[in-house]
């Protein structure tokens, strides 16, 4: 499963820059300035890894997820909001990151309704917990009939392309257990996944794979 979070190399996109000193352990200063778009990167800073996804709407807010060098899923969980970048789970100390110059690529999302999204489906979680679900015609998210279960709501607009802001609860999955907010997001990189799971509850996070 590691080959659905392969990265491409290209130019660079730039991120939230945090400016000045940097002490607050959930707070990570990345160099560049907020650009809409979706983008996978090299990244420096982290101890978490040296791949970046990042996913940022018209408005400065978005997410952009560090992964392992071994390109498992996300290790780390950044929060963008503007000017302001928090991290997913704290680092234990202040971050300094930035993005390496051309290294970036577009990430090549697809447009996402709620329609799309509808029917029954089976996700696989970072943890390889497997979750049972279906999302309704106006994005409900209730729970199947796996012993893990996501319950929560898929917003219908939003200002990031190729993703949708979402509210899901785990329930039976183990440590992963919680309410987590984030993104449902295509793209064609997660192919034969029909989309992908992202959020954060603040203390940690989770990053699955929808299958139908």
């Amino acid at each position: 499963m590691n080959s659905r979070f392969i990265l491409c190399a290209g130019a660079l996109l730039a991120l939230a820059a945090c400016g000045g000193g940097n002490d607050n352990p959930n707070s990570v200063a990345l160099s560049g300035t907020t650009t809409a778009g979706s983008s996978a990167m090299l990244i420096e800073g982290d101890p978490a890894g040296t791949f970046g996804e990042s996913f940022i709407g018209s408005d400065g807010n978005g997410v952009m997820l560090i992964e392992n060098d071994d390109l498992r899923p996300a290790a780390a969980y950044y929060e963008v909001k503007g000017n302001a970048v928090r991290r997913v789970p704290a680092a234990g100390s202040a971050l300094e990151v930035r993005a390496v110059p051309g290294s970036a690529v577009p990430v090549k999302v697809k447009a996402i309704t709620l329609a799309d999204l509808a029917g029954s489906h089976m996700a696989i979680n970072r943890d390889n917990t497997v979750a049972g679900f279906t999302v309704s015609a106006d994005g409900a998210v209730s729970a199947g009939s796996a012993k893990c279960g996501l319950t929560g709501s898929i917003q219908r607009t939003s200002s990031i392309v190729g993703a949708l802001p979402l509210t899901v609860t785990l329930n039976g999955c183990g440590t992963a257990d919680g309410t987590y907010q984030g993104y449902a997001i295509k793209a064609g990189e997660y192919a034969p996944a029909a989309f992908r799971i992202v959020g954060e509850n603040g203390v940690s996070f989770i990053d699955m794979l929808a299958f139908r």
